[in-house]
């Protein structure tokens, strides 16, 4: 019997131990299709290879999502919200799956921005912790995401709630091209199943009645790529970073309690360059061994400010 809203139930990957050994076979397939390189953007939905936090895998550059030679990567982008001024926006990370009881990375993917904790204190997530879930990504661009009514325990304004529909949103899609599920010139959207159905409303406040596709709005204005927080890099440390146009007075900074040992601007975007990429920064600084911030701010078009932080450890040198 066929799904109203989305693939067969053949089709489906259930997130569970029970059919692990079907969805490897199923996802070797795809990943033999695919070599991957497509635009979101959005910052680099793949980790750096020179990433601490992220050893052997890491940031491209910031308007990519790649497949790494069309094999799954150990780890996945996973969004978060931010807090406090940052609020209205997604920030991203790249976790390690928590979850041993599937192969599937659109399935374990979307499993973390259930249940795992932000390694950044500044991140949270806005879903209720489950354990399991069901994946499909249909050749056309659909991916399809299924979900237990738990997950949506919390009942959220629905500027919240469309904030956190829009987690699974970039986190799927982006294990999708990351995975080499889906290649670059196919238009990807997600639609969410609760139960198998269509047409719940999330949170008590947006019904799923339609594909979801991302809202770059919601892409955080400044974005610290790396180091990500808790790594532990060797002396000199590469920051990369990411600014869109719409931000003013961008800043990068290195603190040592709370003083400034490094710091530099960050050039705007060119009149009329496009607003959802921006501008990079690359720079290496040398530390002392220790534990430092590092500082990626600006002001927004309302005059706010934005900005990411992330806390790292420098290890000594051999």
């Amino acid at each position: 019997m066929k799904n109203p809203a989305g693939p067969t139930e053949p089709q489906r990957r259930r997130a569970t131990a029970h059919d692990g050994l079907r969805r490897a076979a199923t996802g070797a397939l795809a990943l033999s299709l695919a070599a991957v390189l497509t635009s979101w953007g959005t910052a680099a939905d793949r980790p750096d290879h020179n990433s601490e936090a992220a050893p052997g895998i890491a940031s491209a550059p910031m308007n990519t999502d790649t497949a790494m030679d069309g094999v799954a990567t150990e780890q996945a982008p996973v969004y978060w919200v931010g807090t406090g001024d940052q609020s209205r926006y997604l920030f991203r990370e790249f976790r390690t799956p928590t979850s041993q009881d599937t192969t599937d990375p659109v399935a374990q993917a979307a499993l973390m921005v259930t249940s795992a904790t932000p390694a950044d204190p500044d991140y949270r997530s806005l879903w209720s912790a489950v354990d399991t879930v069901g994946t499909s990504v249909s050749p056309d661009g659909t991916i399809t995401v299924d979900l237990p009514a738990a997950a949506f325990a919390a009942q959220l304004s629905p500027q919240d709630a469309r904030v956190a529909l829009q987690q699974v949103v970039y986190t799927v899609s982006a294990a999708a091209v990351t995975a080499g599920l889906l290649d670059s010139s196919t238009a990807k959207e997600v639609r969410i199943l609760v139960n198998g159905q269509s047409g719940y409303k999330a949170f008590g406040a947006v019904e799923l009645n339609a594909p979801l596709t991302r809202d770059p709005a919601l892409a955080a204005p400044v974005w610290l790529i790396d180091p990500q927080t808790g790594a532990e890099p060797k002396s000199p440390v590469t920051i990369f970073a990411r600014v869109l146009p719409s931000v003013r007075d961008a800043r990068w900074e290195v603190l040592a309690d709370d003083r400034v040992v490094h710091s530099g601007n960050i050039a705007s975007a060119s009149p009329g360059s496009d607003p959802t990429t921006g501008t990079e920064l690359r720079t290496s600084v040398t530390l002392d061994p220790g534990t430092y911030t590092v500082r990626v701010s600006g002001t927004d078009d309302s005059g706010t400010t934005v900005s990411d932080d992330h806390t790292i450890t420098v290890r000594a040198g051999d």
